[in-house]
């Protein structure tokens, strides 16, 4: 026996060839060594041979003209919360959510484009190189500057 047992999602990737190439040459490395998991590969396989027999179920007569009238029905009501499953109306309160995330983007897009700024205007390193004498005045301009870059910056991307 070799490393580690696959885990089973990793059997049925090597079953269904969807395993990159390293993973397939570890998979088969292992299952050379390793009669469990040849085991489990076969009982894969053997799941995977029966649901081939099965025949496939077609959807009741008139199934999708249903469920576009249901969805026309819902679109038209608005909201339509009240005929939503508890599962329909997580996916929804989901979607709600969007907004926040666009603004949590919009925020670290800003702190990407300061950062930037800073480092390609040097004023970072106009900060870190004040004198020793001039500590005072160095810190205040500094500061000034930053705070203008950040203004200016911030004016841009609202705008």
């Amino acid at each position: 026996m070799t490393g580690i047992h696959p885990k089973d999602h990793e059997l049925l990737h090597y079953l269904n060839n969807r395993c990159p190439e390293l993973e397939t040459r570890r998979i088969r490395r292992h299952l050379n060594d390793c009669s469990f998991c040849r085991e489990r590969l076969s009982a894969f396989l053997d799941v995977e041979l029966a649901l081939n027999e099965l025949p496939l179920i077609s959807a009741p007569a008139g199934m999708s003209e249903r469920v576009l009238q249901a969805l026309k029905t819902d679109a038209r009501s608005g909201d339509g919360s009240s005929s939503l499953s508890p599962s329909d109306r997580v996916f929804r309160s989901e979607a709600a959510r969007k907004p926040k995330r666009s603004s949590e983007l919009m925020n670290g897009m800003v702190a990407i484009a300061a950062t930037y700024l800073f480092i390609a205007t040097g004023i970072i390193g106009k900060i870190t190189s004040f004198s020793a004498d001039g500590l005072e005045s160095g810190v205040r301009n500094g500061a000034i500057q930053l705070y203008q870059a950040v203004e200016t910056v911030s004016r841009h991307l609202l705008s």
